[in-house]
């Protein structure tokens, strides 16, 4: 009675210790600061759930397929052959179809999957963006799955071919997920014999079964368990065996936990806080790419109205070298003015027109470019529409920027690249603390709890009770638990490994290698800073001299039509000729082509300005949830030539 009580004692104390193990990993969940972004997302498009379907696991996960059609939008703004597009329509677009920032959207999902993949205990892939260091080891934990069921191979159970103690093992089991599984075997052999004294008969035939169920798991603590149950029935028609069939089965609970080298979640559970903070790094790299996209789209935009503004001003000039050409017919058909003078007209009137045609297939052809940036696909019918920009080129008065440094001081609170930088040092963060508890001698200790039960029918050659072990139970495999719930046969086992590496160079060569790639990245942290300062400047000094550029061209258009009207006065009252006033004229237009192309480089300042200060998506109305998921929100349409919608 005292040594059941012993035994039950110690189960007891097992057990509860197997259960504070098997707590620790519940009181360190690990969170992220961009969960909300994951929610944006939507999903991993994985099945890691059993309940309801317990099927789900283990089937082919469902990604939709990406859609080719283009948002409504687009042909709502088409009519009658005609889109008249605003900036705003064509950011919406772009946000909706463009196929840059298409392409740029998987980056984010590459990221969530990483993080399921890292929370089962395996390497995360990589995405695009984060620096990955060279020194973080990402092989698989533990040995692998199938260690979880070695529990039951090694355990020793009593029966026939059981002698002495047999110590237990336990092995880590590779896997954060829950693994289980179930195995058996069953036989059938026919052996001749020369002799049947021993055995009683010379053919000796049997028959013999096996299986094993077991369960185990892993935790970034560096803690491992596993159970199994397995056992044996056997059946031979030899004369001297006492029991047949006889039936053995073996119960085997094993903790293992590392404690030196692989303990703790500073080793354990790296690549999952790098995949959580990757998903932070990819909404900035996600940002950064957009932010490249739609400034190339306003940009295209810009230089589609810049190219239309100098078909007007070509058009301009085509009409003013008409007027002169009708003048100077009327002059030679009174008799004022010689035949050559109209020549002359005539000549720059071609001039001007082939000036037009040029422009025209220029703002043709930006037109084809924008219809890229706004369409997944050109298809009717926006292939044969033609585009018209509805707004004017941005004037100074209406677009003020902030001192620089004030600038400087926003553009280090919004450009990505900051957080990014900062990210990816927090991961580097993860990789030396890793790395150190790498240098560490590897000291994994075990105890495993295994009971075991032995069962039998007496066969026909033991007619007396004196030839039958103490130790079998009459009956089969429900006896066989009945000991093992019993705690009748218990064995218990603990143990440690100890591994010194001597030199341990691989070790001191990766925590090295990782402290100078920390070093390196605070050198790139503040080389981006230094960058994104310059750019700042940069552009602050393009908006400035646009500004001023600006300003002079309107004063050569106005000086330029001034010395054209006094010259036309002049040439109408005979005091001047058809050249001066071509001459004239060429300068009017030269000086309103130059007011286009300085009002196009201030939008291209503003822009460049937005960028570097990395306002570009809040002073364009972008929310970066709706280039995420590609919808930007409904507003209403107000087509020239169409009723305003209340």
């Amino acid at each position: 009675m005292t040594r059941i009580n012993t035994n039950a004692r110690g189960i007891a104390c097992l057990l509860i210790v197997l259960m504070g193990l098997l707590a620790c990993p519940l009181f360190a969940q690990i969170s992220s600061s961009t969960a909300s972004f994951e929610q944006v997302i939507g999903q991993s498009y994985t099945h890691t759930r059993w309940f309801p379907n317990i099927a789900a696991p283990y089937l082919q996960p469902h990604v939709p397929p990406f859609e080719l059609r283009n948002s409504p939008l687009l042909d709502e703004l088409i009519q009658n052959g005609v889109m008249h597009l605003s900036l705003s329509d064509a950011i919406t677009l772009a946000i909706e179809n463009n196929l840059n920032i298409a392409v740029d959207r998987y980056n984010p999902e590459y990221a969530v999957i990483d993080k399921v993949r890292a929370e089962s205990g395996q390497a995360y892939r990589g995405i695009a963006g984060p620096f990955t260091s060279s020194a973080l080891f990402s092989g698989a934990l533990g040995g692998g799955i199938a260690a979880a069921s070695s529990g039951f191979a090694s355990s020793g159970e009593g029966g026939t071919g059981a002698s002495g103690v047999g110590l237990r093992g336990a092995s880590a089991v590779g896997s954060y997920d829950p693994v289980v599984g179930i195995s058996g075997a069953w036989g059938y052999s026919v052996t001749p014999l020369d002799n049947a004294i021993l055995n009683g008969t010379n053919i000796l035939s049997g028959n013999l079964g096996e299986y094993n169920v077991f369960f185990g798991q892993e935790f970034p603590t560096g803690t491992s368990y596993s159970i199994s149950i397995g056992g044996e029935r056997q059946s031979i028609n030899a004369l001297d065996y006492i029991y047949n069939p006889e039936v053995t089965t073996g119960l085997t609970i094993g903790v293992t936990q590392s404690l030196l080298s692989g303990f703790g979640y500073r080793y354990g559970a790296k690549d999952i806080r790098i995949a959580a903070n990757n998903i932070g790094i990819s909404k900035d790299y996600f940002m950064e790419q957009i932010t490249t996209t739609i400034q190339q789209v306003i940009n295209d935009y810009w230089t589609l109205v810049q190219d239309k503004e100098n078909v007007d001003v070509a058009q301009e000039a085509v009409n003013y070298n008409q007027e002169l050409v009708r003048q100077n017919q009327e002059q030679v058909r009174i008799g004022t003015l010689a035949p050559s003078d109209v020549v002359q007209a005539q000549s720059a009137l071609a001039a001007a027109q082939e000036t037009l045609i040029t422009a025209q297939i220029t703002y043709r052809k930006q037109q084809e470019v924008m219809k890229t940036d706004i369409a997944k696909k050109v298809a009717p019918p926006l292939i044969t529409a033609q585009i018209h920009p509805t707004d004017t080129l941005p004037k100074p008065e209406d677009n003020p920027v902030p001192p620089v440094e004030v600038a400087v001081d926003e553009a280090h609170k919004n450009r990505p690249e900051v957080d990014i930088d900062e990210l990816n040092l927090k991961n580097q963060s993860v990789v030396l603390k890793a790395n150190r508890n790498s240098l560490l001698p590897t000291l994994d200790v075990f105890a495993t709890y295994g009971p075991s039960g032995l069962s039998g029918l007496l066969s026909g050659a033991a007619t007396t009770s004196e030839f039958a072990s103490a130790g079998i139970a009459p009956g089969g495999l429900g006896a066989n638990l009945s000991q093992l719930l019993r705690n009748r046969y218990p064995s218990y086992s603990a143990g440690f490994t100890l591994a010194i590496t001597i030199k341990n160079r691989a070790a001191q060569a990766d925590a090295a290698r990782a402290l100078l790639e920390q070093h390196y990245l605070r050198t790139v942290s503040q080389q981006d800073l230094n960058n994104i300062d310059q750019a700042v400047r940069q552009a602050d000094v393009g908006v400035t001299l646009g500004q001023e550029g600006i300003a002079a061209a309107q004063n050569a258009v106005a000086y330029a039509r001034e010395q054209y009207m006094n010259e036309e006065k002049k040439f109408k009252l005979g005091e001047s000729t058809v050249a001066l006033v071509i001459q004239m004229q060429n300068s009017l237009t030269q000086a309103e082509g130059q007011l286009v192309t300085s009002q196009f480089n201030y939008a291209q300042s503003l822009v460049q300005f937005e960028d570097a200060t990395g306002t570009l998506l809040k002073k364009n109305n972008i929310i970066l949830t709706d280039a995420l998921t590609g919808t930007a929100p409904r507003r209403t349409l107000n087509i020239p030539g169409t009723p305003v919608s209340q």
